[in-house]
């Protein structure tokens, strides 16, 4: 089983691809840049480029839940963040795929398991909970794979409760 994370917004996104099984294993991440914002690009065109490479990863890692988490930068207009996350959850509905929204990096560490983040309680600490061997520091990867596992536990968390 697949989750995918993704950081909201037009700007920069970064996505993590993670196994939900027993295991959590990280497949894949990657930061994909986005025209810099001096070129005025429009949303529209910004989100089509991004479509085409979300096609093409679900393609090779069909997922069975897409997790958004908070945007890459603190600077990402509103605007491009809503319609972002507007248009990945309808992406995922045309896909029969549940979507899940983590807004806040407080909301991917309870999705991470932790009652509240408290000193020494960042997200790279909580992935390695899982995924010892994560050892990137770069913050948009850091978010990607938080919010993928985020979703990945809640996969994991809903088969448990099924049986």
């Amino acid at each position: 089983m697949i989750a995918i994370g993704f950081t909201s917004g037009l700007g920069s996104i970064a996505c993590s691809v993670i196994t939900a099984s027993s295991e959590p294993e990280e497949v894949w991440s990657e930061v994909m840049a986005g025209p810099r914002k001096k070129r005025s690009v429009s949303h529209y065109r910004r989100w089509g480029a991004q479509r085409l490479m979300f096609e093409i990863i679900f393609d090779r890692w069909p997922p069975r839940l897409i997790a958004l988490g908070p945007p890459s930068d603190a600077d990402e207009p509103i605007e491009w963040v809503v319609f972002m996350r507007s248009a990945v959850f309808e992406l995922g509905k045309s896909i029969n795929v549940p979507v899940r929204l983590f807004d806040t990096d407080d909301d991917l560490a309870i999705g991470l398991g932790a009652a509240h983040r408290g000193r020494g309680a960042g997200l790279k600490t909580l992935i390695q909970k899982q995924l010892p061997d994560f050892t990137s520091n770069k913050r948009r990867v850091i978010l990607s794979t938080a919010t993928a596992m985020a979703g990945a536990l809640q996969i994991r968390h809903a088969a448990a409760t099924e049986r």
